[in-house]
C-alpha cells in the first residue's frame, strides 16, 4: 500500500513549522509519521525544533527539493519508506519552493509507485499577504494556486474587513481550495486542516469562521529561487543577551546595509546559558527556549546579501 503524503508549502516565515508542530502536539496525526524538512541554505534550524516532537526527521539542505536537489529528495523518500514503518510522510519544502513543481516531482515514476499525495497545504502570512503578492508574486501565487487547503497565519492581528478581503483575493486565485482564517491558538488542529473530503461550502457548514491587520514594503524579484534569493549561514559561539539580539534585528529591519534580509532564523546561547531558537521575518521577531546541544548558528535568506558585513555585525 502506498504511503500518504501531506505537503506543507508557504512563503518565507509563513509559519509552516509552527503549524506542523501544532498538528503533531494536538494529535491530529494518529498514524506513524515521518517528516522531510528542506532548507534553502546550508543548515537546518527547523529540524532541531521538530525533533522535539520525537518524530522521524530527514533534512535536505543547500537547495530546493523541487529543483536541483530533487534526486536527493527522491532518495530520501525511498530510504525512509524502506527503513521505517510509517503510514504518512509530512513534507516541508523551503519557503521559496514552487508547489506546482514539487507536485510534479511526486508524479514521477520513482515516487508515484510508493507514495500518494493526500493534501497540498499552503500557509499564508495574513499580515504580509500583499507585500509578498506584490513583490514575490511568482513564488507566492504558485503556492496558493496549487494548494488544496490554504491556512492563513497571524489572522488575529488583522481586522475583520482586511481578513475578508484577503480571503476573497485568495479565492480569486484558487476557487477550489478550502481557505481557513481561524486564529490557531483558539481551535483544534482538525479545524485548521479538515480531514476527509471537503469543499469550501461544506467546510463553512461544519467549522465556524474567525477575524483579521496588514502590510509593509519590500523589493520585487522573480525567476527561480536560486536566481532570486541568496542564503548564508554563520556559526556563533559566544553567548548573547536577548536584548542585544532583538536590538540587532531591529537595526536589520530598518537598514539596507546588509542587503535585503527577508528572513533569518537560528539557535543561539543566551547569557543565562539556555539555548534559544529565534525567527526573524521583515520586522517580526520571536524567540523561545529549546533543547539543543551544539554550537549556535544563524541562517539568513535574502537578496544581495553582504555576507562580510553580516558576519562582522553578529560575531
Amino acid at each position: 500500500m502506498k504511503v500518504k503524503v501531506d505537503i506543507f508549502s508557504g512563503f518565507l516565515g509563513a509559519g509552516k513549522t509552527r503549524l506542523i508542530k501544532k498538528l503533531i502536539n494536538d494529535k491530529y496525526y494518529r498514524e506513524k509519521i515521518a517528516i522531510v524538512e528542506n532548507e534553502f541554505g546550508e543548515v537546518s534550524i527547523d529540524g532541531a525544533i521538530l525533533r522535539e516532537t520525537n518524530t522521524v526527521i530527514t533534512e535536505i539542505n543547500s537547495g530546493c527539493i523541487c529543483c536541483q536537489v530533487s534526486g536527493n529528495f527522491k532518495k530520501a523518500i525511498s530510504n525512509i519508506i524502506s527503513n521505517y514503518e510509517i503510514d504518512r510522510l509530512i513534507i516541508e519544502p523551503t519557503g521559496v519552493a514552487k508547489l506546482s513543481e514539487l507536485k510534479r516531482v511526486f508524479e514521477e515514476k520513482e515516487l508515484n509507485e510508493i507514495v500518494e499525495v493526500d493534501k497540498l497545504i499552503t500557509v499564508v502570512d495574513g499580515e504580509r499577504f500583499y507585500i509578498y503578492l506584490n513583490n514575490f508574486r511568482k513564488f507566492f501565487v504558485d503556492q496558493i494556486k496549487a494548494a488544496d487547503v490554504i491556512v492563513i497565519s497571524r489572522s488575529q492581528y488583522l481586522d475583520k474587513e482586511k481578513l475578508e478581503k484577503i480571503v476573497t483575493d485568495i479565492n480569486g486565485l484558487n476557487k477550489k481550495a478550502i481557505v481557513v482564517d481561524k486564529e490557531w491558538s483558539k481551535v483544534r488542529a482538525q479545524e485548521l486542516i479538515p480531514k476527509g473530503e471537503y469543499n469550501q461550502k461544506e467546510y463553512n457548514k461544519v467549522f465556524r469562521r474567525a477575524y483579521v491587520k496588514s502590510n509593509k514594503g519590500v523589493s520585487a524579484y522573480n525567476d527561480s529561487a536560486e536566481d532570486t534569493f541568496q542564503t548564508f549561514a554563520m556559526s556563533i559561539s559566544r553567548s548573547i543577551s536577548k536584548k542585544e539580539l532583538i536590538s540587532k534585528f531591529n537595526f536589520v529591519a530598518n537598514t539596507n546595509s546588509f542587503g535585503e534580509i527577508i528572513r533569518a532564523k537560528g539557535i543561539v546561547k543566551l547569557n543565562d546559558e539556555t539555548m534559544n531558537q529565534f525567527d526573524f521575518s521583515l520586522d517580526e521577531f520571536s524567540i523561545e527556549t529549546v533543547s539543543y546541544e551544539g554550537e549556535g548558528i544563524i541562517s539568513f535568506i535574502g537578496v544581495d546579501l553582504n555576507k562580510d558585513e553580516i558576519t562582522k555585525f553578529f560575531q
